[in-house]
């Protein structure tokens, strides 16, 4: 058992460093961003892409400036201004109801307090919100709060799986194995290249299989069908492979405090 413990470590540690041979490694946003901010806009994400769920930030908070306005705002009026991010109306009703439960509990729209938390207990407060899952939270803690927690979405499930690292059922258990085979410190970078490899190469549907550093040891049951499927000419699987709202929501804190807005 221990052996094969050890055995799948290294395999994540190859699996990291081949990546970061692929596309680098990740430089992180300059400033983090303000962990409220991360939450709303991690929730914004889910179900959709992350153009459109920034787009959705965007106008919600050009709409509304301030998270008081959008707890006084009704709930159409919110939900109109995420529309592009589609699951308006749900989306709205949960963003609501946790800046009001924020709020009450604190004095104040902030999250600031987590800073001082264990990473457990950051998870564990941030989870006990409806909406919010073991990604959502996650993502907090790696791009707000600079810790060394992996999050797992369903581009990072599917390829750990195919690549036989795990194998499991869903996105959660997938995080709680990944936990021990992550290498230590490299939580950040290794979360950005997956993501990124998924979106260009190991796709959900039809993926390049044919252009794949890992073909060999892959255990993905059907990439000799697609093993004469290739990245394209240009080198870009998709379009939105290097952007994510997370980043972008840092980016902008960290534009917005250099200039003193």
């Amino acid at each position: 058992m221990a052996k094969a413990a050890v055995s799948q470590t290294q395999r994540s540690k190859r699996v990291a460093a081949v990546l970061e041979q692929m596309y680098g490694t990740p430089a992180k946003p300059r400033g983090r961003s303000n962990p409220l901010d991360t939450l709303i806009a991690t929730l914004l994400s889910q179900n959709t892409n992350d153009r459109n769920s920034y787009r959705a930030w965007l106008n919600l908070k050009k709409q509304f400036p301030t998270w008081d306005s959008v707890v006084s705002a009704p709930v159409a009026a919110v939900a109109r201004s995420i529309e592009v991010g589609g699951l308006k109306n749900q989306k709205a009703q949960r963003i609501r109801k946790i800046l009001k439960a924020i709020r009450a509990e604190r004095g104040s729209f902030e999250l600031d307090f987590l800073r001082a938390m264990p990473d457990d207990a950051a998870l564990r407060y941030l989870q006990q919100m409806k909406g919010v899952g073991t990604k959502t939270a996650a993502c907090v803690l790696v791009f707000s709060l600079g810790r060394d927690v992996f999050p797992v979405d369903t581009h990072i499930h599917r390829i750990c799986n195919r690549l036989g690292l795990v194998k499991t059922r869903n996105a959660d258990q997938t995080y709680e194995l990944m936990k021990f085979l992550t290498p230590k410190g490299m939580s950040y970078p290794f979360h950005v290249n997956l993501i990124r490899f998924g979106r260009e190469i190991c796709r959900s549907g039809k993926p390049f299989c044919g252009s794949c550093q890992f073909f060999d040891e892959c255990a993905f049951g059907e990439k000799v069908r697609f093993s004469q499927n290739h990245l394209p000419a240009d080198g870009t699987g998709s379009e939105k492979s290097k952007f994510l709202i997370t980043e972008e929501v840092s980016r902008a804190r960290h534009r917005r405090t250099s200039t003193g807005a």
